[in-house]
């Protein structure tokens, strides 16, 4: 049997947030499962976006991100990694323009981890709306030039 684990050393690790709308198609467990099994990446923590304003009867207008959390959460407990990575509910609604941030606590956290003092940039893998991703660069701008 072929061997092919190796260790990614952490100065080699990406810095990396998850902002996934889990719950709207069926890939996004896959996808979130991957990457949580992925050396190459150090995740910093997961944001569950909304997704499909109409989301046509699925969930009650403005739950969606409450629907991503939850799968968020099923996901990180079948996998046994429940409380190992900070999980974050982003934005039920879209923006109500393009000025406005909407302040959340998925906002402040790209802001905070995208500040922090860490030579490797970070990297935000957005699986739906970038709405809270949005809000962070209006939140504070300088975050552009980290990630």
């Amino acid at each position: 049997m072929w061997n092919y684990a190796f260790q990614v050393p952490e100065q080699k690790k990406l810095r990396y947030i998850v902002h996934t709308d889990c719950k709207n198609e069926a890939d996004d467990q896959f996808t979130l499962a991957h990457i949580l099994m992925t050396d190459k990446l150090d995740v910093r923590g997961i944001i569950a976006g909304h997704f499909d304003e109409g989301n046509h009867g699925r969930y009650p207008e403005h739950q969606t991100a409450q629907a991503s959390l939850d799968e968020v959460n099923l996901i990180l407990d079948l996998m046994g990694l429940t409380g190992r990575y900070p999980v974050f509910k982003g934005s039920e609604i879209g923006m109500p323009d393009e000025k406005t941030p909407i302040v959340t606590d998925a906002a402040r956290f790209i802001v905070e981890e995208a500040m922090q003092d860490d030579p490797r940039p970070l990297y935000i893998g957005m699986q739906g709306a970038i709405t809270d991703l949005a809000c962070a660069i209006l939140m504070e701008p300088r975050i552009c030039e980290r990630m």
